[in-house]
């Protein structure tokens, strides 16, 4: 006579299958979390690489860099910041200032009614993070009678950060030099560039912007958040300061 499973057998047999199943989408969701975490860190890390060759490169051929408020070279301000190179200009904004939407941040000249958003050869260009700007004469680090600074012309102007997958920002920038690292024979100045990059998500940051939230506090976001310091020393070859 022929016997099938009990209910007790196939209870267990359930049980056993739902446990197995359960684990595998643990790990699955595991890996994604993984993936996504490598992901954002290397995003940030290639960034900041491509940003401080870039920098390297501009800086190194600039024959009148200076961080000296007289040579309106340079620009530091609590929402972002200018930097005057010859051929091209660099401009940014913190992501703080992005996130609060600062009525002194860094803008565009062409904006719509919905932000600072410039819609050009179809695509929309967000808010600036750090653009490259091509200004000869480094009009953008002059300000006007008023004391405000030229808005970015779109046209001209590259976007370095917010282009990839994940919308980066910049969180603090600052370029230093002191008198024993100028040469007086060769007219050389070294700068030391320090600037922290990661996740433009305000909410997933620290107060101070240099970490990502604990998982136990509001708004943390450690899939997708990461956020790095780097610090590089350029040498402009006939810079003074």
């Amino acid at each position: 006579m022929s016997r099938g499973f009990t209910l007790v057998e196939l209870l267990l047999a359930m049980t056993f299958i739902s446990t197995l199943l359960l684990v595998i989408a643990m790990t699955i969701v595991q890996i994604a979390n993984t993936y996504n975490r490598g992901m954002i860190l290397k995003e940030v890390n290639q960034t900041a690489r491509s940003l401080s060759e870039e920098l390297d490169r501009a800086v190194s051929a600039s024959s009148n860099f200076s961080t000296d408020a007289a040579a309106q070279r340079y620009v530091s301000r609590p929402w972002g910041g200018r930097m005057c190179l010859g051929q091209n200009s660099y401009v940014w904004n913190y992501g703080s200032a992005l996130s609060a939407q600062n009525s002194n941040r860094n803008k565009y000249s062409s904006i719509n009614t919905a932000g600072n958003v410039v819609i050009e050869g179809g695509k929309t260009r967000s808010e600036i993070g750090f653009v490259k700007v091509l200004d000869p004469a480094g009009s953008y680090c002059i300000p006007n009678g008023s004391g405000a600074y030229p808005a970015v012309d779109p046209t001209n102007a590259t976007e370095l950060l917010r282009s990839g997958d994940h919308m980066l920002a910049i969180h603090a920038f600052s370029i230093t030099s002191a008198a024993s690292a100028k040469d007086a024979l060769s007219a050389q100045s070294l700068y030391k560039v320090a600037y922290t990059l990661g996740t433009s998500n305000i909410d997933a940051l620290t107060n101070d912007q240099t970490a990502c939230k604990a998982p136990s506090e509001q708004g943390s976001d450690l899939n997708y958040c990461s956020i790095q310091q780097f610090t590089i020393v350029l040498r402009a070859v006939s810079g003074v300061n």
